[in-house]
């Protein structure tokens, strides 16, 4: 909500404007505010507006005599934000040289997570507070404060971790919500993380469904070698990639990164140099109708490659898994947290772990002074019978 008041020929007015959607959600918002002989307006972001005729009798001319004051007046708590372009009937005021002389007031518009952004680690947000900063961790695998907590779970023989991007029906569970939050139902490109420790071999790690005959799977072979098994059409068989040179059923915390563009794939393994693979031309780019994740173990209504059932989904799964995300979707985590609002479900018996993953750890930087503690900057302002004032500002 915004507010103009002001007090004209002995009548105290005031406008107000409701926008749908909060204003301190730290993105530019423009303002307009103008008072002439028939009318005063305010206006938010060019399409919020408010007008009110003025008195038809008393002053036509609004008397001031004061300095003018941006962001606070007599200590109280003040604006927290930046603002910039202000103009007072088309003069453009100075704001930049009168934040270098005016104490709690700096010029630009850099805040605290301008200097600790970093500290903010595995893709969480920086969120300016009154006097510090905190990190946003929802669209993350982990927690903590700076986003770096792993979110784990041990799987027994037969737990499975359930996340739907779309419902039988095709329709997302949430309206377009997952959808909208996987990129898009039918992708071009993808990234999967996870980690995970077994001594048991074979198993389904991460398997994705479509409602299409489209899947993506990772799979532990008897042996304990890792395959990527992709099939998005065009191809008589799926495409795999058979890493071979090592057991990972060993019971140590192994970390893989499995990136598609298009038909190009990226598989990065543990401390090992990234690989690269092609799909062939036969086979389609588009993965059609994304459906489903599973972890663990499969188990799904519609159609399956039946070499997944036969050789890799029987017991299941057995150890532990963590870090897993696809795109900014972190299934697991979603599993664990029974506070969040999300398709997933739990089959079996799944009980929280780091996995034995060594913790990154950032120590603790405290924030800076109150960098945002807004006093005042003065400018004189001379009556005039009409005024018109503009702004941009964030919060």
């Amino acid at each position: 909500m915004l507010v103009l008041s002001f007090e004209f020929g002995g009548k105290q007015m005031e406008l107000t404007v409701h926008s749908p959607n909060p204003l301190n959600d730290d993105q530019w918002h423009r303002v307009e505010a103008e008072k002439n002989i028939k009318e005063a307006v305010l206006q938010l972001d060019g399409q919020y507006r408010e007008v009110k005729a003025t008195p038809a009798l008393g002053h036509t001319q609004l008397e001031v005599y004061t300095d003018l004051y941006v962001g606070a007046l007599n200590g109280q708590r003040g604006f927290l934000g930046c603002m910039r372009a202000l103009k007072i009937n088309g003069v453009l005021l100075d704001l930049e040289n009168r934040a270098e002389v005016t104490p709690g007031v700096k010029p630009g518009c850099q805040g605290h997570c301008s200097s600790y952004r970093m500290q903010c680690r595995n893709g969480g947000k920086c969120v300016e507070r009154y006097n510090g900063y905190s990190c946003d961790c929802s669209l993350t695998a982990y927690d903590g404060p700076f986003c770096t907590d792993d979110v784990g779970g041990y799987f027994e023989a037969g737990t499975l971790v359930r996340y739907d991007f779309l419902s039988d029906h095709g329709a997302s569970p949430q309206g377009d919500l997952n959808v909208g939050r996987l990129g898009e139902a039918n992708l071009t490109q993808e990234e999967l993380v996870f980690s995970f420790s077994t001594h048991s071999a074979p198993s389904i790690l991460v398997y994705i469904s479509s409602r299409s005959r489209d899947y993506m799977a990772v799979v532990l072979r008897h042996n304990g070698s890792l395959q990527v098994r992709y099939s998005l059409g065009g191809l008589p068989e799926p495409y795999t990639i058979d890493i071979d040179h090592r057991n990972m059923a060993n019971g140590q915390p192994h970390f893989v990164n499995i990136t598609r563009r298009l038909r190009e794939i990226h598989l990065q393994l543990d401390h090992y140099p990234m690989s690269t693979f092609t799909l062939p031309e036969a086979s389609d780019a588009r993965f059609h109708l994304v459906k489903s994740i599973f972890l663990g173990k499969v188990y799904e209504t519609g159609q399956i490659d039946p070499i997944l059932i036969e050789r890799y989904n029987s017991p299941g799964f057995v150890g532990c898994l963590s870090r897993v995300q696809l795109n900014d979707v972190a299934p697991l985590k979603a599993a664990l947290r029974s506070g969040m609002s999300a398709p997933v479900s739990i089959h079996g018996i799944l009980v929280q772990s780091n996995c034995g993953a060594s913790p990154l750890t950032i120590p603790p930087i405290p924030a800076a002074g109150d960098l945002w503690h807004m006093d005042s900057g003065r400018v004189p302002l001379r009556p005039s019978e009409n005024w018109r004032m503009e702004s941009s500002q964030k919060e």
